[in-house]
């Protein structure tokens, strides 16, 4: 203890931990806080050298101040010590619960301080406090996922940081500290995740308060509010941002004329302002004569800042006297670009509608950086100002768990992984509303991730489920509705309708049915919900929504428009996609008679696609399907039945030729819920046929004969001969795909009687062929080439191709049988040339099997094994059961078998 009423040289130390006070920290966990503190503190010290015994500290509550000897060699204090602290606390923090962990705010000064019977008192201990108090250094901290932030005063880096290599003097940053009667300058580190190098720092850097007479030694504007704490992720962003940072001499060297402008645009709630802070934070240093900050409120709560009070209140930061400004906005943009000639400032315009909110705000000043935030594109500012547009996505998978973890804690997290991915995905990794959910979580200790996650799960409550302490700032709600309310009527009215559309994404002729537009009228209001981020453009004429977005325009019809309105976009898209499903169906079987199906109702859709082909339909069907299935599942509880049941049966065909299992079977259940819930026995037998043959094309071989066991009752009962045809040809197809020939037989040839007849010529035909496949499994190969060849008579005197191609393939399975492979590869190579792969994949790789097996069986085993790799790569691709058989004949003739028997 040093003796009463003296004074000497001392390095002073202040270390303080961050949110201390915070309402989740009990008084035990603040009690093993403050053991920790000394722990580490008391560890790092030792470690580097200096005897904490040797050293007078005092204990404040939340902070701890030393007084280490001036024999010390204060280096060690910016380069040993911090280290050996972030090591320390990193051990302390990964064995401690969240409320446990500890970040320190470190300050250093060096200094004479007096003792007296009271304790210590001198102007150094009074600064070293000052400076751990400067709100810039809490905000390094906060902005930081390290644990410490260190600030030295001006003298001490002047004095010891600068010519001390091991410190790193280059990643340090001035700052002005203003804090009570203290106006300073202090110097930033942050030893576990340094800033980037800057040369700067060591060459041309003086200190920011420091004022040329003619400024009338102003302090320097750092308006920047706090950066949040736990910022996640956008990495490629920051470094986007840092590559349009205004080199250092740019202002004043004359070959720079232009002040560097970057916009930030993204969908609400997607963190362009946790982004902008962020980064303003980690570069000011590079702006000597400070930073201006404005929330130009462009979308919130209030009246948008108008230019004029902006510059009334920026001239005023920059000590215009009041009575010079103009009261023009013209004359106060002219002296505001005056005023900032020769400065090297930045400014952060935050929350702009409009770029003309921005215009006059510009600086003209080279050197000078302008980041501006929108909800809107400003692609105004692109054009005729030359700046860099930076659009922000939702946070990736990783990004969104990290921000999650680092609001609730990684014990938390670790706790509950499924809910936590739960979480994620019920918030569409929009970071607003992940923040408001995890601090949900945070702030009630008893409160579980999966508590929250099932309270997001209910699909109308989900907004509801995202706000947080009536902040309307923390609801997402909230932050969409400030969006939607500066929409045009015209706008507003097609977000709304879009909203009803239940699929993932929309073309530009489906959101023009909903809202009964032309498509240039349609095609410019989607851009400008685009350009509002509210919609997202994905490819050409196709738009879609982020998830919580599409849950608020559909929340916003409901409220909005009445009920007669909604049911008929409802309709309106049922019909555009039955009228639509059922041309393209027809386009990829080439197939010009009409197709029996279930409900036959007249459909019209406006505007009209018109398929230029096969490809072109089955583009628009790879697109289309996943928006039939949401349409079916929306419409079906109110929707028009009788378009219900339509769309659905009209979906599987297509369904089924793309090997979309899943989807079909959602098409056939969606439709047969409506045929049974309305009584439509027409129907219900229609979509019990398309439910066996989904069954069948899994090889679920009982379930097929069920259901179309149950469609046979059905078409008995309503006494239509055609329709018990159709079904006992079904059920003999399934039997003889099971490889059950004579149970086969049986259906299809009591099905032969009832078929006849102009208009069930191809029905008659089909079951020809499918008897012809029956006897090829018996053996009875002439039987088979007869009934194919009376299959393809019936077709020809119906002048349907539409199943040319089945007939002739199992024409070729007879010949083979017969030995006539030379003719079988001719009957083959023909039905290639009509069943091209994109009409019906697995009738191709049959066909492509059953030729291979003729080549191989002449000899010609090398195209025999290609047209077998041909067959395999499809049948795999869209996993049918046949595969693994085909295999094992491909290896056995790759391996040297001849073919025989194959």
């Amino acid at each position: 203890m040093q003796s009463r009423r003296e004074t000497q040289h001392h390095t002073v130390v202040v270390v303080d931990v961050e949110g201390f006070g915070d309402r989740g920290r009990t008084n035990l966990h603040q009690r093993a806080v403050r053991d920790g503190l000394y722990q580490v503190v008391e560890k790092a010290f030792g470690t580097a050298g200096v005897h904490w015994d040797r050293c007078y500290h005092e204990d404040r509550g939340d902070a701890l101040f030393i007084l280490a000897p001036g024999s010390v060699d204060k280096a060690v204090f910016v380069e040993t010590v911090p280290p050996l602290l972030v090591t320390a606390l990193r051990v302390h923090n990964d064995t401690h619960p969240d409320a446990q962990r500890i970040r320190l705010r470190m300050a250093l000064h060096a200094g004479e301080v007096h003792y007296d019977e009271h304790g210590v008192t001198s102007s150094s201990l009074t600064l070293a406090f000052r400076l751990n108090e400067a709100p810039p250094l809490k905000a390094a901290l906060a902005a930081s996922p390290g644990v410490l932030a260190l600030i030295t005063s001006n003298w001490f880096f002047e004095d010891v940081v600068r010519h001390t290599p091991g410190a790193a003097p280059a990643t340090w940053r001035p700052v002005e500290v203003t804090v009570k009667e203290t106006t300073t300058t202090g110097w930033i580190t942050l030893p576990d995740h340094p800033y980037p190098p800057g040369p700067v720092v060591m060459t041309s850097w003086s200190p920011p308060a420091v004022r040329s007479a003619d400024r009338g030694g102003a302090a320097v504007p750092r308006q920047l509010p706090s950066a949040v704490r736990d910022f996640t992720g956008r990495a490629e962003h920051l470094a986007a941002l840092d590559t349009q940072l205004p080199s250092q001499s740019d202002a004043g060297d004359g070959r720079a004329s232009a002040v560097v402008i970057s916009a930030v645009d993204g969908t609400a709630g997607i963190g362009k302002t946790a982004l902008a802070l962020f980064w303003a934070h980690r570069v000011q240093h590079r702006f000597p004569d400070g930073t201006l900050h404005v929330n130009l409120r462009g979308y919130g709560p209030g009246a948008p800042a108008t230019p004029g009070e902006v510059l009334e209140q920026f001239l005023r930061t920059l000590d215009v006297p009041p009575q010079r400004i103009p009261a023009d906005v013209e004359g106060q943009s002219a002296l505001f670009r005056s005023s900032m000639a020769g400065r090297r400032m930045l400014l952060v315009l935050d929350n702009a509608n409009h770029p003309d909110q921005i215009r006059p705000l510009l600086p003209g000043a080279a050197g000078c950086m302008v980041l501006a935030t929108s909800r809107a594109s400003l692609t105004g500012l692109v054009v005729t100002e030359a700046a860099y547009r930076l659009t922000l996505d939702l946070l990736t998978s990783p990004e969104a768990h990290n921000l999650v973890t680092s609001v609730i804690g990684a014990g938390r997290a670790a706790a509950e992984p499924g809910a936590v991915d739960e979480l994620v995905r019920l918030c569409a990794r929009l970071p607003l509303a992940l923040r408001i959910a995890a601090s949900r979580i945070a702030t009630h200790p008893h409160t579980t991730v999966a508590d929250i996650v099932s309270e997001l799960a209910d699909d109308h409550a989900r907004l509801d489920a995202l706000s947080h302490g009536g902040d309307e700032r923390a609801a997402v709600r909230a932050v969409f509705d400030w969006s939607y309310r500066r929409l045009p009527a015209e706008q507003a009215r097609l977000f709304r309708r879009l909203g009803l559309h239940a699929g993932p994404e929309m073309s530009v002729q489906v959101a023009a049915a909903t809202a009964g537009l032309d498509l240039p009228v349609a095609r410019r209001l989607l851009d400008a919900l685009a350009d509002s981020h509210l919609i997202e453009s994905v490819a050409r004429d196709r738009y879609r929504f982020h998830d919580l977005l599409h849950a608020y325009a559909a929340e916003r019809a409901e409220h909005d428009d009445a009920a007669e309105d909604r049911d008929h976009v409802h309709r309106t898209l049922l019909e555009w996609y039955a009228h639509h499903g059922r041309e393209a169906h027809r386009v990829i079987l080439s197939d010009s008679a009409d197709w029996h199906a279930a409900a036959a109702v007249d459909t019209h859709a406006r505007p009209e696609i018109t398929f230029s082909g096969p490809d072109d339909a089955w583009t628009w069907v790879t697109f289309e399907t996943a928006n039939v299935i949401a349409t079916l599942r929306a419409a079906a509880p109110y929707g028009s039945s009788q378009l219900v049941m339509l769309l659905a049966d009209i979906s599987v065909g297509p369904l089924l030729l793309g090997a979309r299992w899943a989807d079909a079977f959602d098409a056939c259940r969606l439709g047969l819920a409506t045929a049974r819930r309305i009584g439509d026995r027409t129907s219900e037998y229609h979509l019990l046929q398309r439910l066996g043959m989904t069954h069948r094309n899994v090889a679920q071989w009982q379930e097929a004969v069920d259901a179309f066991q149950e469609a046979l009752v059905l078409a008995r009962e309503l006494g239509d001969p055609w329709l018990q045809a159709e079904n006992l040809g079904q059920l003999g197809l399934t039997c003889a795909e099971r490889g059950e020939y004579a149970e086969a037989g049986e259906y299809l040839r009591a099905a032969l009687p009832l078929s006849p007849g102009a208009q069930q010529g191809n029905l008659e035909s089909h079951i020809e062929f499918t008897l012809s496949a029956v006897c090829t499994g018996l053996g009875d190969y002439e039987e088979a080439l007869r009934h194919a060849e009376r299959s393809l008579e019936l077709l020809r005197q119906s002048g349907s191709r539409d199943v040319e191609a089945y007939v002739l393939h199992h024409m070729a399975k007879a010949k083979q049988g017969l030995g006539a492979h030379a003719e079988a590869i001719e009957l083959c190579e023909r039905a290639l040339i009509i069943e091209t792969r994109h009409r019906d994949p697995r009738n191709h790789a049959f066909i492509l099997d059953t030729l291979g097996t003729s080549l191989a069986y002449i000899g010609e085993t090398a195209r025999a094994i290609a047209y077998w790799r041909e067959a395999l790569a499809i049948l795999d691709e869209f996993g049918y059961h046949s595969a693994p058989e085909l295999r094992a004949r491909l290896h056995a003739l790759e391996t040297g078998g001849s073919g025989q028997g194959l």
